[in-house]
Protein backbone atom coordinates (compact mmCIF):
# COMPACT_ATOMS: atom_id res chain seq x y z
CA UNK A 1 0.00 0.00 0.00
CA UNK A 2 2.64 2.19 0.86
CA UNK A 3 4.33 1.55 -2.24
CA UNK A 4 1.39 2.61 -4.53
CA UNK A 5 1.31 5.94 -2.31
CA UNK A 6 4.85 6.66 -3.64
CA UNK A 7 4.36 5.66 -6.70
CA UNK A 8 0.89 8.03 -7.18
CA UNK A 9 2.94 10.66 -4.74
CA UNK A 10 5.53 10.72 -8.09
CA UNK A 11 3.43 10.79 -10.98
CA UNK A 12 1.40 13.50 -9.56
CA UNK A 13 5.23 15.57 -8.60
CA UNK A 14 6.52 14.72 -12.23
CA UNK A 15 3.46 16.35 -14.08
CA UNK A 16 3.18 18.93 -11.59
CA UNK A 17 7.19 19.60 -12.69
CA UNK A 18 6.40 19.14 -16.39
CA UNK A 19 3.58 21.65 -15.85
CA UNK A 20 5.55 24.34 -14.96
CA UNK A 21 8.61 23.65 -16.76
CA UNK A 22 6.27 23.90 -19.73
CA UNK A 23 4.34 27.19 -18.39
CA UNK A 24 7.57 28.35 -17.74
CA UNK A 25 9.01 27.88 -21.81
CA UNK A 26 6.01 29.52 -22.88
CA UNK A 27 6.35 32.82 -20.42
CA UNK A 28 9.63 32.60 -22.20
CA UNK A 29 8.23 33.11 -25.90
CA UNK A 30 5.83 35.26 -24.94
CA UNK A 31 8.72 37.44 -23.40
CA UNK A 32 10.44 36.70 -26.73
CA UNK A 33 7.72 37.67 -28.68
CA UNK A 34 7.39 41.04 -27.04
CA UNK A 35 11.12 41.83 -26.74
CA UNK A 36 10.83 40.99 -30.73
CA UNK A 37 8.17 43.07 -31.28
CA UNK A 38 9.65 46.06 -29.16
CA UNK A 39 12.82 45.33 -31.18
CA UNK A 40 10.93 45.90 -34.76
CA UNK A 41 8.53 48.81 -33.30
CA UNK A 42 11.85 51.00 -32.66
CA UNK A 43 13.80 49.70 -36.22
CA UNK A 44 10.30 50.87 -37.96
CA UNK A 45 9.30 53.62 -35.89
CA UNK A 46 9.52 57.21 -37.65
CA UNK A 47 12.67 59.68 -36.36
CA UNK A 48 11.54 63.06 -36.34
CA UNK A 49 13.88 65.71 -36.69
CA UNK A 50 13.83 69.60 -36.69
CA UNK A 51 15.72 72.87 -36.94
CA UNK A 52 15.12 76.66 -36.01
CA UNK A 53 16.39 79.29 -36.85
CA UNK A 54 15.84 82.91 -35.99
CA UNK A 55 18.63 85.73 -36.86
CA UNK A 56 19.00 89.72 -35.98
CA UNK A 57 20.36 91.74 -39.01
CA UNK A 58 21.82 94.73 -39.29
CA UNK A 59 23.22 96.67 -42.29
CA UNK A 60 25.53 100.08 -41.50
CA UNK A 61 24.64 101.31 -45.03
CA UNK A 62 20.90 101.23 -44.63
CA UNK A 63 21.07 102.03 -40.68
CA UNK A 64 18.47 99.62 -40.59
CA UNK A 65 17.90 96.45 -38.35
CA UNK A 66 15.16 93.21 -39.12
CA UNK A 67 13.99 90.08 -37.47
CA UNK A 68 13.56 86.78 -39.46
CA UNK A 69 12.93 83.03 -38.94
CA UNK A 70 14.99 81.96 -41.76
CA UNK A 71 13.91 77.82 -40.94
CA UNK A 72 11.59 76.40 -39.22
CA UNK A 73 12.40 72.52 -40.77
CA UNK A 74 10.33 69.14 -39.39
CA UNK A 75 10.91 65.76 -40.78
CA UNK A 76 10.16 62.20 -40.49
CA UNK A 77 12.14 59.50 -41.46
CA UNK A 78 12.52 55.55 -41.82
CA UNK A 79 12.79 51.98 -42.22
CA UNK A 80 10.74 50.07 -43.57
CA UNK A 81 10.91 46.42 -44.01
CA UNK A 82 12.36 44.84 -47.46
CA UNK A 83 15.41 47.13 -47.26
CA UNK A 84 13.45 50.23 -47.82
CA UNK A 85 12.97 53.90 -46.35
CA UNK A 86 11.60 56.53 -46.93
CA UNK A 87 12.00 60.81 -45.83
CA UNK A 88 9.22 63.85 -45.77
CA UNK A 89 10.77 67.29 -44.32
CA UNK A 90 8.49 70.55 -44.68
CA UNK A 91 9.82 73.95 -43.82
CA UNK A 92 7.66 76.14 -42.38
CA UNK A 93 8.90 79.24 -42.77
CA UNK A 94 11.93 79.34 -45.95
CA UNK A 95 11.94 82.72 -46.23
CA UNK A 96 8.28 83.47 -45.19
CA UNK A 97 6.79 80.55 -46.98
CA UNK A 98 5.83 77.11 -46.47
CA UNK A 99 7.74 74.41 -48.58
CA UNK A 100 7.96 70.67 -48.78
CA UNK A 101 11.58 70.51 -49.30
CA UNK A 102 12.13 66.34 -49.63
CA UNK A 103 9.39 63.32 -50.07
CA UNK A 104 11.18 60.27 -51.22
CA UNK A 105 11.30 56.91 -50.78
CA UNK A 106 13.89 54.46 -51.18
CA UNK A 107 15.24 50.76 -51.76
CA UNK A 108 18.22 49.08 -51.02
CA UNK A 109 18.14 46.04 -53.62
CA UNK A 110 22.00 45.07 -53.00
CA UNK A 111 24.28 45.48 -50.39
CA UNK A 112 25.32 49.80 -50.60
CA UNK A 113 23.17 49.72 -53.80
CA UNK A 114 20.12 52.74 -53.11
CA UNK A 115 17.43 53.80 -55.40
CA UNK A 116 15.13 57.10 -54.48
CA UNK A 117 12.07 58.32 -56.01
CA UNK A 118 10.51 61.39 -55.32
CA UNK A 119 11.35 64.82 -54.35
CA UNK A 120 14.64 65.09 -53.26
CA UNK A 121 17.87 67.75 -53.92
CA UNK A 122 19.82 67.02 -56.80
CA UNK A 123 23.56 65.17 -56.28
CA UNK A 124 25.70 68.40 -56.85
CA UNK A 125 28.25 70.27 -55.25
CA UNK A 126 29.52 70.15 -51.64
CA UNK A 127 27.84 73.66 -49.76
CA UNK A 128 24.80 73.22 -51.95
CA UNK A 129 23.80 69.83 -50.95
CA UNK A 130 23.99 71.07 -47.00
CA UNK A 131 20.99 71.03 -45.24
CA UNK A 132 20.77 73.70 -42.80
CA UNK A 133 21.52 72.16 -39.79
CA UNK A 134 25.09 71.49 -41.63
CA UNK A 135 25.78 74.84 -42.41
CA UNK A 136 28.51 76.64 -40.80
CA UNK A 137 27.50 79.97 -41.46
CA UNK A 138 24.65 82.13 -40.94
CA UNK A 139 23.70 82.85 -44.57
CA UNK A 140 24.95 80.44 -47.16
CA UNK A 141 27.47 80.77 -50.09
CA UNK A 142 26.56 82.57 -53.42
CA UNK A 143 27.27 78.60 -54.84
CA UNK A 144 24.65 77.08 -52.43
CA UNK A 145 21.95 79.68 -52.48
CA UNK A 146 22.19 81.66 -56.00
CA UNK A 147 23.92 79.02 -58.21
CA UNK A 148 24.04 75.59 -57.36
CA UNK A 149 20.56 75.42 -55.26
CA UNK A 150 18.46 72.57 -57.20
CA UNK A 151 15.79 70.05 -55.92
CA UNK A 152 13.55 68.05 -58.43
CA UNK A 153 11.20 65.16 -58.77
CA UNK A 154 13.11 62.25 -60.44
CA UNK A 155 14.63 59.07 -59.43
CA UNK A 156 18.13 58.55 -58.04
CA UNK A 157 20.63 55.50 -58.03
CA UNK A 158 23.26 55.98 -55.70
CA UNK A 159 25.96 53.41 -54.10
CA UNK A 160 29.26 53.63 -51.65
CA UNK A 161 32.17 51.41 -52.36
CA UNK A 162 34.81 50.67 -49.95
CA UNK A 163 37.91 51.09 -50.78
CA UNK A 164 41.86 49.88 -49.30
CA UNK A 165 42.95 51.84 -46.34
CA UNK A 166 39.83 53.16 -45.15
CA UNK A 167 39.01 54.69 -48.35
CA UNK A 168 35.58 54.97 -49.94
CA UNK A 169 33.52 56.06 -53.13
CA UNK A 170 30.32 57.49 -52.78
CA UNK A 171 28.61 57.78 -56.32
CA UNK A 172 24.80 59.53 -57.18
CA UNK A 173 23.67 59.92 -60.28
CA UNK A 174 19.63 60.93 -61.00
CA UNK A 175 17.05 62.21 -64.10
CA UNK A 176 14.64 64.35 -63.03
CA UNK A 177 11.52 66.55 -64.69
CA UNK A 178 13.47 69.72 -65.04
CA UNK A 179 12.97 72.41 -62.57
CA UNK A 180 8.91 71.98 -62.42
CA UNK A 181 8.07 71.52 -58.53
CA UNK A 182 5.05 73.51 -58.61
CA UNK A 183 3.47 71.76 -61.36
CA UNK A 184 4.08 68.19 -61.14
CA UNK A 185 1.18 67.33 -63.69
CA UNK A 186 2.48 69.04 -66.54
CA UNK A 187 5.95 68.29 -65.99
CA UNK A 188 6.45 65.97 -69.18
CA UNK A 189 9.71 65.95 -70.97
CA UNK A 190 11.30 64.66 -74.04
CA UNK A 191 15.13 65.04 -72.71
CA UNK A 192 15.01 65.10 -68.62
CA UNK A 193 17.02 67.03 -66.16
CA UNK A 194 20.06 64.92 -64.94
CA UNK A 195 22.61 65.48 -61.84
CA UNK A 196 25.29 63.12 -61.26
CA UNK A 197 27.89 63.44 -58.00
CA UNK A 198 31.29 61.57 -56.95
CA UNK A 199 32.97 61.84 -53.67
CA UNK A 200 36.16 60.02 -53.49
CA UNK A 201 37.44 60.10 -50.10
CA UNK A 202 41.03 58.50 -49.98
CA UNK A 203 41.81 58.50 -46.84
CA UNK A 204 40.06 59.61 -43.52
CA UNK A 205 39.14 63.35 -43.72
CA UNK A 206 39.82 64.06 -47.12
CA UNK A 207 37.68 64.29 -50.02
CA UNK A 208 37.27 65.60 -53.57
CA UNK A 209 34.26 65.69 -55.02
CA UNK A 210 33.09 66.45 -58.68
CA UNK A 211 29.56 66.89 -59.76
CA UNK A 212 27.51 68.02 -62.91
CA UNK A 213 24.19 69.44 -63.25
CA UNK A 214 21.73 70.00 -65.80
CA UNK A 215 18.57 71.78 -65.67
CA UNK A 216 15.76 73.34 -67.48
CA UNK A 217 14.90 77.30 -66.71
CA UNK A 218 12.50 79.94 -67.81
CA UNK A 219 9.51 77.97 -67.61
CA UNK A 220 11.55 75.16 -69.44
CA UNK A 221 12.41 77.41 -72.54
CA UNK A 222 15.84 77.20 -71.54
CA UNK A 223 18.49 75.19 -69.93
CA UNK A 224 22.15 75.35 -68.24
CA UNK A 225 24.72 72.77 -67.64
CA UNK A 226 27.20 73.21 -64.34
CA UNK A 227 30.34 71.75 -63.91
CA UNK A 228 31.46 71.41 -59.91
CA UNK A 229 35.08 70.58 -58.41
CA UNK A 230 35.25 70.79 -54.85
CA UNK A 231 37.35 69.58 -52.06
CA UNK A 232 37.44 69.60 -47.85
CA UNK A 233 40.00 68.58 -45.10
CA UNK A 234 39.18 67.87 -41.78
CA UNK A 235 41.50 67.26 -38.88
CA UNK A 236 42.44 68.36 -35.22
CA UNK A 237 39.18 70.76 -35.11
CA UNK A 238 39.90 72.14 -38.80
CA UNK A 239 37.77 72.10 -41.65
CA UNK A 240 39.33 73.78 -44.84
CA UNK A 241 37.48 73.81 -48.19
CA UNK A 242 37.21 74.88 -51.47
CA UNK A 243 34.93 74.76 -54.51
CA UNK A 244 34.83 76.10 -58.28
CA UNK A 245 31.56 76.39 -60.00
CA UNK A 246 31.13 77.12 -63.70
CA UNK A 247 27.56 77.36 -65.45
CA UNK A 248 27.02 77.09 -69.15
CA UNK A 249 24.18 78.51 -70.41
CA UNK A 250 22.82 76.61 -73.93
CA UNK A 251 22.15 78.88 -76.99
CA UNK A 252 23.99 81.45 -75.80
CA UNK A 253 21.03 82.60 -73.29
CA UNK A 254 23.14 84.11 -71.03
CA UNK A 255 27.15 84.83 -70.29
CA UNK A 256 28.60 81.62 -68.47
CA UNK A 257 28.77 82.17 -64.78
CA UNK A 258 31.61 81.29 -62.63
CA UNK A 259 31.37 81.01 -58.79
CA UNK A 260 34.27 80.39 -55.72
CA UNK A 261 33.45 79.61 -52.37
CA UNK A 262 36.92 78.75 -49.81
CA UNK A 263 36.00 78.60 -46.03
CA UNK A 264 38.49 78.06 -43.13
CA UNK A 265 36.84 76.71 -39.83
CA UNK A 266 38.41 75.93 -36.55
CA UNK A 267 36.39 74.50 -33.54
CA UNK A 268 38.11 74.68 -30.35
CA UNK A 269 36.85 72.01 -27.61
CA UNK A 270 35.89 73.69 -24.35
CA UNK A 271 34.95 70.42 -21.13
CA UNK A 272 33.35 73.36 -18.54
CA UNK A 273 30.35 75.72 -18.16
CA UNK A 274 27.85 76.52 -20.79
CA UNK A 275 29.79 75.30 -23.97
CA UNK A 276 31.31 72.54 -24.76
CA UNK A 277 33.49 74.95 -28.18
CA UNK A 278 33.88 77.76 -29.79
CA UNK A 279 34.05 77.59 -34.06
CA UNK A 280 36.60 80.58 -35.70
CA UNK A 281 35.18 81.06 -39.28
CA UNK A 282 36.33 82.75 -42.49
CA UNK A 283 35.09 82.44 -45.93
CA UNK A 284 35.21 84.08 -49.07
CA UNK A 285 32.93 83.85 -52.31
CA UNK A 286 32.84 85.55 -55.31
CA UNK A 287 29.83 84.81 -58.46
CA UNK A 288 29.80 86.21 -61.72
CA UNK A 289 26.75 87.96 -63.19
CA UNK A 290 23.65 85.41 -62.59
CA UNK A 291 20.54 84.31 -64.44
CA UNK A 292 18.24 82.21 -62.18
CA UNK A 293 15.89 81.95 -65.26
CA UNK A 294 12.69 82.87 -63.17
CA UNK A 295 12.12 86.47 -64.62
CA UNK A 296 12.19 84.66 -68.29
CA UNK A 297 13.47 86.53 -71.26
CA UNK A 298 14.30 90.50 -72.13
CA UNK A 299 11.66 91.47 -74.03
CA UNK A 300 11.87 90.75 -78.17
CA UNK A 301 15.25 88.85 -77.35
CA UNK A 302 16.17 85.21 -76.68
CA UNK A 303 18.47 86.79 -73.77
CA UNK A 304 17.64 85.57 -70.09
CA UNK A 305 17.24 88.43 -67.67
CA UNK A 306 19.83 88.77 -65.18
CA UNK A 307 18.70 88.09 -61.46
CA UNK A 308 22.25 88.50 -59.51
CA UNK A 309 25.12 90.81 -60.07
CA UNK A 310 28.60 89.81 -60.18
CA UNK A 311 30.08 90.56 -56.45
CA UNK A 312 32.31 89.28 -53.80
CA UNK A 313 32.23 88.66 -50.40
CA UNK A 314 34.23 87.90 -47.15
CA UNK A 315 33.13 86.73 -44.05
CA UNK A 316 34.16 86.17 -40.81
CA UNK A 317 32.46 85.42 -37.84
CA UNK A 318 32.46 83.14 -34.37
CA UNK A 319 29.99 80.13 -33.19
CA UNK A 320 29.33 79.51 -30.08
CA UNK A 321 28.37 75.82 -29.61
CA UNK A 322 26.08 75.69 -26.59
CA UNK A 323 26.26 72.25 -23.95
CA UNK A 324 22.96 70.56 -24.52
CA UNK A 325 22.73 67.03 -25.28
CA UNK A 326 19.29 66.47 -26.59
CA UNK A 327 18.98 70.01 -28.13
CA UNK A 328 22.15 71.20 -29.88
CA UNK A 329 22.31 74.69 -30.07
CA UNK A 330 24.89 77.04 -31.85
CA UNK A 331 25.01 80.76 -31.45
CA UNK A 332 26.55 82.50 -34.60
CA UNK A 333 27.87 86.43 -34.85
CA UNK A 334 28.78 87.02 -38.20
CA UNK A 335 30.18 90.09 -40.56
CA UNK A 336 29.54 90.32 -44.01
CA UNK A 337 31.87 92.39 -46.33
CA UNK A 338 30.41 92.54 -49.66
CA UNK A 339 32.20 94.06 -53.01
CA UNK A 340 30.30 94.81 -56.30
CA UNK A 341 32.89 95.66 -59.58
CA UNK A 342 31.52 97.24 -62.92
CA UNK A 343 29.14 99.49 -60.89
CA UNK A 344 26.76 96.50 -60.17
CA UNK A 345 23.78 97.17 -58.13
CA UNK A 346 23.56 95.48 -55.06
CA UNK A 347 19.92 94.02 -53.53
CA UNK A 348 18.44 95.28 -50.32
CA UNK A 349 19.02 92.31 -48.21
CA UNK A 350 22.68 91.69 -50.17
CA UNK A 351 24.74 94.39 -48.89
CA UNK A 352 27.69 94.85 -45.43
CA UNK A 353 25.64 93.28 -42.54
CA UNK A 354 26.18 92.32 -38.98
CA UNK A 355 24.11 88.68 -38.23
CA UNK A 356 23.54 87.53 -35.36
CA UNK A 357 21.54 83.88 -35.58
CA UNK A 358 20.14 81.19 -33.00
CA UNK A 359 19.91 77.85 -34.58
CA UNK A 360 18.29 74.73 -32.52
CA UNK A 361 18.25 71.13 -33.44
CA UNK A 362 16.42 68.10 -32.39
Amino acid sequence: MNKVKVSIFTLLLSCGGAAMAQTMEERIANLEEKLQSMTDKQKYAPQIHGILRGKYEYQPDLEASRFEVRNARLSAEGNLSHSSAYKLEVDLCDESAIKMKDAWVRINPYKSLRVTLGQQRMPFSIDAHRNPSAQYFANRSFIAKQVGDMRDVGAAVGASILLPREGQLIIDAGIYNGSNLDNQKTAWFDSPAYSARIQYLPIKGLAFIPSVQHQLIANREASYTSLDFGAYYESSGFHIEAEYLRKFYAHNAFDDCNAIDAMAIYKMPMRKGYLNGISYLLRYDYMDNHSDGKKGFAEGTTRLQQSDAERHRLTAGLTFHVANKYFPTDIRLNYEKYWYPNNGTPKESEQDKLVAELMIKF
